[in-house]
């Protein structure tokens, strides 16, 4: 017998996503676009926040403003790395309105799974529930690719 609220087989579970920018509509705009997608967003609207809540989540992506004050993006990526037990191997995405493509060494180099460019769209949205959604770990097609932007 299965429990109440226990998924059942093949059913979609909400996909638990935060969020770290230090700008309160970009995080708005991320939270409506996957909200409207069935997703659980939690926000941070900084590095030490972000480090706060991976310590005490368990997140399917984190997406990382990279320019942040006090601490940006790449230092919070590195930290949720070495000193997370819950999120350390949690996909994180650099969201960034910088040029992908010369930011994919920095971001992978501090631990980051790939790029999603600015705006955050409607596109964005649908890509990046692909990525996540998918058993097969599609996400590592960023890396390959270079870049997680839409074509």
């Amino acid at each position: 017998m299965m429990s109440a609220g226990a998924p059942v087989a093949g059913q979609n579970v909400a996909k638990k996503i935060l969020v770290v920018d230090d700008d309160d509509i970009n995080r708005a705009v991320v939270r409506v676009f996957m909200e409207h997608r069935g997703c659980i967003v939690m926000e941070a609207p900084s590095g030490e926040d972000a480090l706060n809540l991976a310590d005490l989540n368990g997140f399917d992506v984190i997406l990382m403003d990279l320019s942040m004050p006090r601490m940006d993006g790449f230092e919070t990526t590195r930290r949720i790395r070495a000193e997370n037990k819950i999120s350390g191997s949690t996909p994180i995405f650099a969201l960034t309105a910088h040029n992908a493509e010369q930011n994919m060494e920095k971001c992978l180099g501090s631990g980051m799974t790939g790029v999603l460019a600015k705006p955050f769209d409607s596109d964005r949205a649908d890509q990046l529930m692909s990525i996540i959604s998918s058993s097969t770990g599609d996400w590592l097609s960023c890396i390959n690719a270079r870049s997680c932007n839409p074509v």
